[in-house]
C-alpha cells in the first residue's frame, strides 16, 4: 500500500512537473507578447456624464462644466482616475464638497474620502479649461484665405472631456455660433437660440454606450431626415455646396439597415442613426454611437464612385452599432470582436449587392493583406498587437471559415444569441465561444485556439502524380512547427476534373505534416485540372506546381472566378508564347474585371497583333477597371489605340481621365496642348487629381501661372488629398521656393498622418540637394513650429527618405 502510494506520488509528481514545465513553456511562448491578456480591473463604475461645453475655435480652447455620476465598486478603492491632459481645473467638487485632487502625468486623480460608501452613486463636478493638442481637431480656422471650410470634429472624447473607459449614459450640451450646426451622439433633445448669436444644442444618450465612442462635429451643414421601412429615423448630413453628392454618397442606406437587422436577428439598438462627413479626416470612417463620421473625400459625386465610394465604409460603420457600441469589447485583445465582424458583414452586404465575383475579389484582397502581415510577425487575431491586418482582413476571413465550419443556421443562431446575451454590455472572446456552445452544443475551442488565439497560417505544398489507374496526392505543411505553433487541423476539399467533364469531389481532414491520398480512376480518363480547396475557403499559403495545360484548363473551365484567377495568377511565370492563345480566349469571355485586367497585364509587353488589339479593344470596355488596366498597359507598340485613348479624356472615372492624360503626354507629346485644352475645365475628385495633373504638365513646359496654382494647392487652405497630389507634383517637378518650403514644413508636422509623411519625403528629397539647404533652413526658422518641433524636423531631414 505504501509502495503503491509512493509510485502514485512519483507518477503524479512527474506528470504535474511535466505539465507545468512543458505546458507553461508553451503557454508562455504563446502569450508572452500579449500585454492585455487579462480582463482589466474595474475600480469604479461610471453611470452618467452631463457636460456643458463652450468652444473658442480661433484659440482652440474648450471650457467645460462636467458632472460625472459613478459608483464605487470596491471598498479598497481610494481614488477616481480620469484622463485629463493639460486640463486647467477651475473648480472640483465630490458629492457637493471640496475634494483633494492632483495630476499624475495626463491623469487627474481625485481622492475618495474613506466614508464614501461602496455601491452608492457619487457625483464629481468639474469646471475646466483646456487647449487640446489632439483628438479635437480644428480645420480651416487658421486659413486667412477662408477657402478651407471651417469645421471642428472629434471621434473620441479624449483631451476635451475628462475620460475613463466604461459604458455610461450621457447628456451633452454644446454652445456655439448659431450659424453652424452641431452633431453628436443620441437624441437631439432641443436647440436653444440666444440673442447673442449663440445656440445651445442638447444631445442625450438614453442607453449605455462605450464612453470612448463619443463624437462632436461642428460646421455649416444641412441634413435630410427619413424613416426606414421599420420606422428607424435616419439623419444624413451633407455640405450645402455638395447637395448634388447626397444620393451618390448615401446610396443603399435603407438596404444596409435591413441587411443588418435580418442577418443579426436583432433590430437596430438605438433610437436613430445619423452620419456626417468631415474634412482632413484621419481614417475612412468612425462609428461613434448612433452617429458615424467619415472623411469628406467619400462625400462623392456619381463619377467619383469609381475612385473610392462610401458603400463599404458605410456598411462597416453601421455594423459597429451592434458590434462595438451595443456590445463593446472588454480588452484591447478583443478588438477583433468589433473590427472583424464589421469587416466581415460589410463584405457579405457587398456580396448581396454586387454578386459572388465581387465577394471573391474582396476575399483575394483580404488574403493578400493577411498573408503579407504574417511575413512580418505571427501575432494572433485576438491580440492587442495583432494590428489592422489581423483585426480586419484576417478576422473577416476567419469568420468565413467559422461559418463554413458551423453552417449558416448554427452560425446565425449563435450570433443572435450573443447579441441578446450581452446587450448594452462588454464582452470578451470567451463569451462568444461559450455562447456558441450554449446555443448549438458545438465546442469550437479548437477553432478559436487555432485561428483566433494563435498566430500564423498553414503553408501547404501539394504534389500529384499519375500512375496507371492511380492518382496520388501528397500534402505537406511547410510552416515552422513549434510547440507554440503546432500543425493546423483543416478540412480541405479536393476536386479532380477530367477531360470528359466528369469530376470527383471529396473532403478530408489534414492534421499531419505529411499526408498521402490515393484515388483510383480508369487510366483512360485524362486529367484536366485539380483544385485544392476550391473557392479558396481556407486561409493559407500554398505551393502547387502544375504544368501549363492544367492551369490553362482551370482558367478556362473552373466554375468560380477565384479559382480561375488562381490559375491565371500562376500563369505569370510562364512565357507568353505558351499561354497567349488561352489568355486571349479567357479574355474574350471574361465577365469580371479582375480576370480581364490580369490578362491585360500579362499581355502588355507582347507585340503579337492579337495581343495588341485585345488591349486596345479593352480601352472601350464597359468596366471602368478594365479600361484603367488598359490605359496603364499602353506602350509605344499600342500606338494604333491612341484615338481610343484620347476618348478617355472624358471618361466617367476621374482616375481614368488623369491616367489617359498622362499616358497621352508620353505617347503623343506633340498633341499635348490639344489634350490640355480638351480637359481644361476638369477638376477631379477627390483631391483635384485631374486639375493637378493638367497643371503639372503645363508647369513642365514653363507655365508660371500653372506652377503658382500648384504651389497654392500645396497650402493649408486645401484639404489633405489635394495637398498630397500637389506636393507630389511639385516634387516630380523638382521645384521649390519659399512658399513651397513653408507649405511643406507646415504639412510635415501636420496631425493628419497621411499628409505628413508625403510632405516630409518631399522635404527630404529637396534637402538632399545642397542648393536648397539655406532656403529650407531659413523657412524652418521663420515657421510657427516650436523649437522642439524644429529640431525634430531638422533631424528627419537628414534621415533616409521615406517610402510609400
Amino acid at each position: 500500500m505504501i509502495k503503491a502510494g509512493l509510485r502514485f506520488f512519483y507518477l503524479l509528481f512527474f506528470l504535474c512537473f511535466g505539465l507545468i514545465r512543458f505546458g507553461f513553456t508553451q503557454e508562455f511562448l504563446v502569450f508572452q507578447q500579449e500585454p492585455h491578456r487579462f480582463i482589466p480591473e474595474k475600480l469604479v463604475d461610471l453611470e452618467h456624464l452631463s457636460a456643458d461645453i463652450r468652444i473658442d475655435p480661433f484659440n482652440q480652447l474648450v471650457a467645460g462644466k462636467v458632472e460625472l455620476l459613478f459608483r464605487q465598486t470596491r471598498s479598497d478603492v481610494d481614488s477616481l482616475v480620469l484622463l485629463a491632459p493639460d486640463f486647467q481645473i477651475g473648480r472640483l467638487l465630490l458629492d457637493d464638497a471640496n475634494a483633494n485632487w492632483k495630476f499624475s502625468g495626463k491623469n487627474l486623480i481625485v481622492q475618495l474620502p474613506s466614508e464614501t460608501k461602496r455601491g452608492a452613486t457619487h457625483s464629481l463636478y468639474l469646471e475646466y479649461l483646456v487647449k487640446p493638442e489632439s483628438e479635437l481637431y480644428f480645420v480651416g480656422w487658421d486659413d486667412t484665405t477662408q477657402i478651407m471650410r471651417r469645421l471642428i470634429w472629434a471621434h473620441r472624447p479624449y483631451n476635451w472631456l475628462p475620460f475613463a473607459n466604461d459604458r455610461l449614459t450621457m447628456d451633452l450640451y454644446i454652445t456655439f455660433d448659431s450659424r453652424y450646426q452641431v452633431f453628436s451622439n443620441g437624441v437631439r433633445e432641443n436647440v436653444e437660440h440666444f440673442d447673442t448669436g449663440l445656440s445651445r444644442w442638447h444631445y442625450k444618450m438614453y442607453r449605455t454606450h462605450p464612453f470612448f465612442s463619443t463624437a462632436l462635429v461642428i460646421g455649416k451643414y444641412k441634413y435630410k431626415q427619413s424613416l426606414t421601412k421599420k420606422g428607424l429615423p435616419l439623419e444624413l448630413w451633407y455640405y450645402p455646396d455638395r447637395e448634388n453628392h447626397f444620393e451618390a454618397t448615401y446610396q443603399h442606406m435603407n438596404e444596409m439597415i435591413a441587411f443588418c437587422e435580418d442577418e443579426f436577428g436583432i433590430g437596430y439598438p438605438y433610437e436613430l442613426y445619423r452620419q456626417a462627413p468631415v474634412a482632413n479626416y484621419l481614417y475612412a470612417g468612425m462609428e461613434t454611437t448612433t452617429s458615424t463620421i467619415f472623411g469628406d473625400y467619400l462625400h462623392i459625386d456619381e463619377r467619383a464612385f469609381w475612385e473610392r465610394n462610401y458603400v463599404n465604409v458605410n456598411i462597416h460603420e453601421l455594423v459597429h452599432q451592434w458590434f462595438g457600441n451595443y456590445i463593446s469589447h472588454l480588452r484591447p485583445a478583443d478588438v477583433w470582436l468589433t473590427e472583424s465582424f464589421a469587416t466581415y458583414y460589410a463584405k457579405l452586404f457587398e456580396k448581396q449587392l454586387y454578386g459572388e465575383d465581387y465577394y471573391q475579389w474582396e476575399r483575394i484582397k483580404e488574403t493578400r493583406i493577411a498573408l503579407d502581415a504574417s511575413s512580418q510577425d505571427n501575432y494572433a487575431v485576438a491580440s492587442s498587437l495583432g494590428g489592422a491586418a489581423r483585426w480586419y482582413q484576417k478576422g473577416s476571413l476567419v469568420l468565413d471559415m467559422l461559418r463554413d465550419e458551423m453552417g449558416d443556421e448554427d452560425f446565425k443562431k449563435s450570433i443572435t444569441a450573443y447579441l441578446k446575451k450581452f446587450a448594452y454590455k462588454e464582452s470578451w472572446t470567451p463569451d462568444l465561444k461559450k455562447t456558441i456552445y450554449e446555443t448549438t452544443g458545438r465546442s469550437m475551442d479548437w477553432f478559436f485556439e487555432q485561428w483566433i488565439e494563435r498566430g500564423g497560417e498553414p503553408y501547404f505544398q501539394i504534389d500529384y502524380s499519375r500512375k496507371m489507374d492511380s492518382l496520388i496526392l501528397e500534402i505537406r505543411q511547410l510552416q515552422d512547427i513549434k510547440p507554440e505553433m503546432p500543425l493546423f487541423v483543416t478540412k480541405p476539399i479536393i476536386e479532380i476534373h477530367f477531360e470528359d467533364e466528369s469530376f470527383d469531389r471529396f473532403q478530408f481532414i489534414n492534421q499531419t505534416q505529411y499526408q498521402r491520398i490515393e484515388r483510383f480512376y480508369p487510366e483512360s480518363k485524362q486529367l484536366a485540372y485539380i483544385l485544392f480547396d476550391p473557392g479558396d475557403r481556407i486561409l493559407k499559403r500554398q505551393e502547387f506546381n502544375r504544368p501549363t495545360n492544367l492551369l490553362i484548363n482551370q482558367l478556362l473551365q473552373a466554375q468560380l472566378m477565384i479559382d480561375r484567377y488562381e490559375a491565371l495568377f500562376d500563369l505569370r511565370k510562364f512565357p507568353v508564347e505558351e499561354k497567349r492563345t488561352a489568355l486571349l480566349q479567357a479574355g474574350s469571355k471574361a465577365d469580371f474585371h479582375l480576370i480581364k485586367s490580369e490578362i491585360i497585364d500579362q499581355l502588355s509587353a507582347d507585340q503579337y497583333d492579337d495581343s495588341k488589339m485585345f488591349i486596345i479593344n479593352c480601352l472601350t470596355d464597359t468596366s471602368v477597371f478594365v479600361r484603367r488596366a488598359a490605359i496603364n498597359a499602353m506602350q509605344e507598340h499600342h500606338s494604333a489605340g491612341v484615338v481610343e485613348l484620347e476618348k478617355l479624356l472624358s471618361d466617367i472615372s476621374y482616375s481614368n481621365q488623369e491616367l489617359a492624360l498622362r499616358k497621352l503626354a508620353r505617347l503623343n507629346p506633340d498633341r499635348l496642348p490639344d489634350y490640355l485644352s480638351l480637359i481644361d475645365t476638369a477638376t477631379g475628385f477627390p483631391g483635384l487629381n485631374v486639375k493637378i495633373a493638367q497643371l503639372e504638365l503645363l508647369a513642365q513646359s514653363g507655365d508660371e501661372k500653372a506652377f503658382k496654382l500648384l504651389t497654392n494647392f500645396s497650402g493649408n487652405q486645401y484639404e489633405f488629398r489635394t495637398r498630397m497630389n500637389a506636393i507630389k507634383a511639385l516634387s516630380r517637378l523638382n521645384s521649390i521656393n519659399e512658399t513651397i518650403a513653408n507649405n511643406l514644413i507646415e504639412a510635415a508636422v501636420h496631425w493628419n498622418f497621411r499628409l505628413s509623411p508625403v510632405a516630409l519625403e518631399a522635404l527630404q528629397e529637396f534637402y538632399a540637394d545642397e542648393n536648397n539647404w539655406v532656403l529650407i533652413a531659413d523657412q524652418l526658422k521663420k515657421s510657427n513650429l516650436t523649437r522642439e518641433q524644429q529640431v525634430e524636423l531638422e533631424q528627419k531631414l537628414t534621415a533616409e527618405p521615406l517610402t510609400h
